[in-house]
């Protein structure tokens, strides 16, 4: 099956451009090292439910979601606000996608 290396979405054989964006299909994506992937933050949340229907969201579109705080977020409400909320990052290069797509959230 073919994919868009910049949307990440996958088509069905015989689709040789990403009808989103006009990129030229390839065969598989490449994965980034862990040591070369740079994450950003896309949304803070206060509370732990409003940021798991984010990562839910993005990862449903084929974004990787990683929250920071959450474990927090169940023991200490107050300092999640102190620290800015609950944080969804994505590696850099989602970062556009991924706010377009929590906009309608």
């Amino acid at each position: 099956m073919p994919y868009c290396p910049k949307c990440k979405y996958e088509y069905r054989s015989g689709i040789k451009t990403c009808p989103d964006c006009d990129a030229q299909l390839v065969d598989e994506l490449s994965k980034p090292s862990s040591r070369d992937t740079e994450l950003v933050v896309v949304g803070a949340y206060p509370f732990e439910s409003i940021a798991q229907q984010a990562k839910l969201l993005l990862e449903s579109n084929g974004i990787e979601t990683v929250l920071l705080n959450e474990i927090m977020s169940q023991t200490d409400i107050v300092l999640v606000f102190a620290d800015g909320g609950v944080k969804a990052l994505v590696r850099k290069e989602d970062a556009e996608r991924a706010k377009e797509i929590l906009a309608e959230l």
